[in-house]
């Protein structure tokens, strides 16, 4: 099965980048927020409050990126990564302790690491 997240890179502490970055989060939580819903938040929020923002844009790279910048300064970076979950199979503590005796001999010759005798060899 595979999903879309968000790897977010904030550079800054302003309003705007920060909730949008908090928007990211959830998203990444939660149901998924579509970066160009994210890129029309914030655009929202410019038009909206243009003073409290003055300086600053907005700008969608591609599909899968978006930046927030105040002139040179970047102050966000918004991916949009696609990434595969794995069904990981579930063993019971007795096959994890036989499966790591067959895959290392010099444990195994040492009792196992999973020997309750051995602790020294869980650290």
């Amino acid at each position: 099965m595979k999903r879309k997240l968000f790897r977010i890179e904030l550079k800054s502490n302003n309003g705007l980048a920060r909730e949008m970055a908090l928007l990211a989060c959830l998203s990444n939580g939660s149901k998924y927020i579509p970066l160009k819903d994210i890129d029309a938040v914030a655009k929202t929020e410019l038009v909206r409050y243009p003073n409290l923002y003055d300086g600053i844009s907005i700008n969608p790279i591609g599909d899968n990126c978006l930046t927030i910048d105040k002139g040179t300064e970047n102050l966000l970076v918004l991916t949009e990564v696609e990434i595969f979950e794995l069904d990981a199979p579930e063993i019971t503590p007795q096959e994890a302790k036989d499966l790591l005796d067959e895959l290392n001999p010099v444990l195994n010759r040492q009792g196992g690491i999973a020997n309750p005798e051995n602790k020294e060899n869980l650290n």
